[in-house]
């Protein structure tokens, strides 16, 4: 059975936000938090993956817009804002700094991201602003995992994905 998608890639800075409208953005102490508004939301670059696993359709890493190579990941159940070149365990800092998008999970018109190397965890909110990874069957509020992305586009290209069987082929429109 042949069955074919068209999607498109956009280059660009994005922001996040909660589905409470509050901004995602790193603190000082490179800690990433819910601001208290809408106000103050730290850009990102999503990039490719950084671990090297193509069977990951949707995985993307966030990089801080305003500091190359350092990426969004989770350590210790949160998350913060790591430079790649410092880590002592570049596999490990590779997993906890890619997520698999996906849009409509539990919020429409919010996306959800899943820990590549904890599936099943999500980026949730918690009590006291700070993003966590947690099981999905823990989440008590679908809300606190669902993020609204506001992008700033500088430039999108156009794919087309056929899938026979298991070969998969993407075609640059």
């Amino acid at each position: 059975m042949l069955i074919w998608w068209y999607f498109y890639i956009c280059t660009g800075p994005i922001f996040l936000y909660g589905s409470n409208g509050r901004a995602v953005q790193v603190s000082s102490t490179d800690v990433v938090v819910l601001s208290a508004d809408d106000q103050g939301a730290t850009s990102f670059q999503p990039v490719d993956c950084l671990v090297d696993d193509t069977a990951l359709l949707g995985c993307v890493s966030l990089m801080d817009a305003n500091r190359s190579d350092w990426y969004v990941r989770h350590r210790n159940y949160s998350f913060r804002v790591d430079p790649k070149h410092s880590t002592e365990d570049l596999p490990l800092f590779k997993a906890d700094s890619s997520f698999v998008v996906h849009a409509d999970t539990f919020y429409p018109g919010h996306y959800a991201l899943e820990s590549v190397n904890f599936r099943q965890h999500y980026i949730s909110l918690r009590a006291d602003g700070h993003l966590k990874i947690m099981p999905h069957d823990h989440i008590t509020n679908l809300h606190d995992a669902s993020f609204r992305v506001a992008e700033t586009v500088v430039s999108c290209t156009y794919f087309r994905l056929f899938v026979y069987d298991t070969v998969r082929i993407c075609v640059r429109l």
